[in-house]
C-alpha cells in the first residue's frame, strides 16, 4: 500500500470517479430543510478508532452556505482515503420525513485487493426544527490500512444572530481533543465553507494525480 497523508474529519461510498467529481456537484436532494440563517454551533463526540473525540466548530449560514456544508462534509469523508489510493462512488443520499441518510462506498484501485477492499461511510441527520439539528456517521475500513473505524454524533444547535465579524460562510474552528474530558477552544484561525471547498477539491486532484504517477497499489 501507498503512504497513506491520512485526514480524519472528526463531525466526521461503481459510478462517479473522484477525478469528475468536483465538489459542487453531488446529486444532494432538493428537500433537505433548511436550517435557520446565523450563527450554528456543532459540537462533535464519538470514537475515531480506540481514542475517544470532542470537536466543536461554529459556522455561520445563510441558504447558500447551508447548501455548500453539506458538499464540503462530503468532500472531507473523500479525501480521507484519496491518498490510499481508494476512489468513492457518488453518495447516495435520500430523505424521509425529517430524516436524510446517506452512504458512500470508497473502494481501492489495486488489482489485488478483494472487490469490497476500501471503507464505508453511512450517515443519518435528524431535522429536529429548523434551530436544532443531529447527526451521526460511521465510517468502516474494510481490508485496509492506516484508517480505523469512527463513530460519531454531532449536535447542531442555532445559537445566536451571525456576529460582525462573520460573515455567510464563516467558520470558527475551535479544534479537537483525544481522551479528554475538555472540550476544545484552540481558537485556529478564520475559514469559510467556500475557500474550505476550493481547498480540499485541490487537494483531491493532487492526491489524485499522485495515485495516477504511482500506479495501483
Amino acid at each position: 500500500m501507498k503512504p497513506v497523508a491520512s485526514l480524519i474529519a472528526v463531525g466526521a461510498v461503481v459510478g462517479i470517479a473522484l477525478s469528475s467529481l468536483p465538489a459542487a456537484t453531488h446529486d444532494l436532494p432538493k428537500n433537505i430543510p433548511a436550517r435557520k440563517p446565523g450563527l450554528w454551533e456543532m459540537r462533535t463526540t464519538g470514537t475515531v478508532g480506540s481514542n475517544q473525540a470532542k470537536a466543536i466548530k461554529k459556522y455561520c449560514l445563510d441558504a447558500s452556505s447551508d447548501r455548500a456544508l453539506y458538499e464540503l462534509e462530503i468532500l472531507r469523508k473523500q479525501l480521507q482515503v484519496i491518498y490510499s489510493d481508494i476512489s468513492c462512488q457518488a453518495p447516495k443520499v435520500s430523505m424521509s420525513g425529517n430524516v436524510m441518510t446517506g452512504e458512500m462506498a470508497c473502494r481501492t484501485n489495486s488489482p489485488d485487493d478483494d472487490e469490497t477492499a476500501g471503507m464505508d461511510f453511512r450517515w443519518t441527520t435528524t431535522f429536529r426544527s429548523d434551530s436544532e439539528v443531529v447527526n451521526e456517521e460511521h465510517s468502516l475500513p474494510r481490508g485496509v490500512m492506516f484508517h480505523t473505524e469512527n463513530n460519531t454524533i454531532t449536535e447542531q444547535r442555532w445559537v445566536s444572530e451571525c456576529p460582525a465579524d462573520l460573515n455567510p460562510g464563516g467558520i470558527v474552528d475551535l479544534g479537537f481533543t483525544y481522551n479528554s474530558d475538555a472540550w476544545p477552544n484552540e481558537n485556529i484561525p478564520p475559514d469559510t465553507i467556500q475557500d474550505a471547498l476550493k481547498r480540499l477539491e485541490k487537494s483531491m486532484q493532487e492526491g489524485i494525480e499522485i495515485n495516477k504517477r504511482l500506479g495501483p497499489m
